[in-house]
């Protein structure tokens, strides 16, 4: 947590980074039309959305 109160302006965190972010996760794509997340705890939330061709979702 003092690595984020520390910050100033906008950084872009890697995938490390934000895993070791309680609650935080990043998202991908499980499917052609589900997207995922998966939070540090190990739990894992899908719902549907579109698959960019980077491997990125949005949400539908």
């Amino acid at each position: 947590m003092k690595k984020l109160k520390s910050l100033k302006g906008i950084k872009t965190l890697s995938r490390s980074e934000q895993n070791q972010i309680n609650g935080g996760g990043y998202t991908y794509c499980k499917g052609p039309r589900l997207c995922c997340t998966r939070f540090a705890n190990g739990q894992e939330f899908c719902d549907y959305g579109y698959c960019q061709s980077n491997g990125t979702c949005v949400w539908a």
